[in-house]
């Protein structure tokens, strides 16, 4: 969506006391995600943002709130964008007259952030398919998300109830997923439970961070494989916030192999895995995060029926677990004392 200039919608926005002592411009930009901070902070300079009870030379971007203040904003108002339909191929696990099931690949985004983007799930099922939800005009069938460089299983709606119902499942959190990922370092027990809550990064607007603010958050995990210094984990997220699995691992000090936001390493080759030196141009084993959504299971949005998709392990996370596997197998250091996570602010860092 794009603003237009031409036209300003109105908004008044009450402070909750969560928010006290905040800056206006962050504020703004977490109630109104859809603009930029940037953005936001040019319409408090140019009058467009009141807060009342104050007066106008006072209301600047660093101003810090108090709880109960009522804020008015003349914002630009958003234009629709048209989706393009892109001929994208699609690893269709199932389809029927209510839905679409695909695998999707790493390297593709579930929809546009914005107007004009392209090369998504939501582009390709566009040129695919005919019927399609469409409760928002550029997340046609698009019901829930993955990470664009996480592969696997993920759920589309031809119509609009059957959106609907999906939607609820996940709300209701009764929709149930596993994942496969292959994390730095050995667990010390054989399954356990991450309940961290998770919230926005205030200095990355990419990441999120485990805080005592954020919403609450529980992953459950599996020991599937050990190796020396890596372990192949099978996931069970109960809620489903941004990034949830790789900040509750990076939490952790197990972060996903080959996450670029929340791993210090770099990408895994052979060679570390060997302990050998590097051949000249050595190419990773896999260039994103290990991270596979490999069964999604739900009741149907037309019979009712509980069922249950699953998607194949991608090739470059095979690649990766058959080089592990020739690798060394020996001892490693305990869980919790790996150095390999990148920092995650925690519960004592401020925001």
């Amino acid at each position: 969506m794009e603003p237009n200039f031409r036209k300003l919608d109105k908004a008044e926005i009450t402070v909750p006391d969560s928010a006290a002592g905040q800056r206006l411009d962050r504020f703004l930009h977490e109630q109104l995600p859809d603009y930029s901070r940037t953005l936001l902070a040019s319409l408090v300079r140019d009058g467009h943002v009141s807060v009342k009870g104050l007066a106008p030379t006072k209301v600047k971007p660093a101003l810090k709130l108090e709880g109960g203040q009522v804020i008015s904003v003349e914002k630009p108002a958003l234009e629709q964008p048209e989706l393009a339909a892109e001929d994208i191929p699609l690893d269709v696990l199932f389809e029927d007259d209510a839905i679409i099931v695909i695998n999707k690949p790493a390297d593709l985004a579930a929809h546009p952030p914005k107007a004009g983007r392209g090369g998504t799930l939501a582009n390709a099922l566009l040129f695919h398919f005919n019927k399609l939800s469409r409760p928002d005009p550029i997340r046609p069938g698009i019901v829930h998300r993955l990470d664009a460089d996480t592969s696997g299983v993920i759920v589309c709606a031809k119509d609009d109830s059957a959106h609907f119902k999906l939607a609820r499942q996940f709300e209701q959190r009764t929709v149930s997923k596993e994942y496969i990922a292959i994390v730095r370092g050995r667990m010390k027990e054989p399954s356990g439970t991450i309940d961290m809550p998770i919230g926005r990064h205030p200095d990355h607007y990419e990441m999120q961070r485990v805080h005592p603010d954020g919403k609450p958050a529980t992953t459950d995990w599996e020991v599937v494989e050990t190796f020396k210094r890596f372990t192949l984990l099978r996931l069970k997220p109960r809620t489903g916030r941004t990034h949830q699995l790789r900040v509750h691992l990076a939490a952790i000090n197990h972060p996903i192999v080959g996450d670029r936001l929340y791993s210090r390493k770099p990408p895994l080759t052979r060679s570390e895995i060997m302990g050998t030196e590097p051949e000249p141009g050595e190419m990773a084993l896999i260039a994103r995060q290990a991270l596979h959504a490999a069964s999604l299971e739900f009741e149907h949005p037309h019979s009712g029926e509980r069922v249950r998709f699953e998607a194949p392990l991608p090739d470059d996370m095979q690649r990766t677990l058959d080089a592990l596997r020739e690798g060394p197998r020996g001892p490693s250091r305990e869980a919790g004392k790996d150095s390999d996570a990148a920092p995650v602010p925690d519960a004592e860092d401020s925001p």
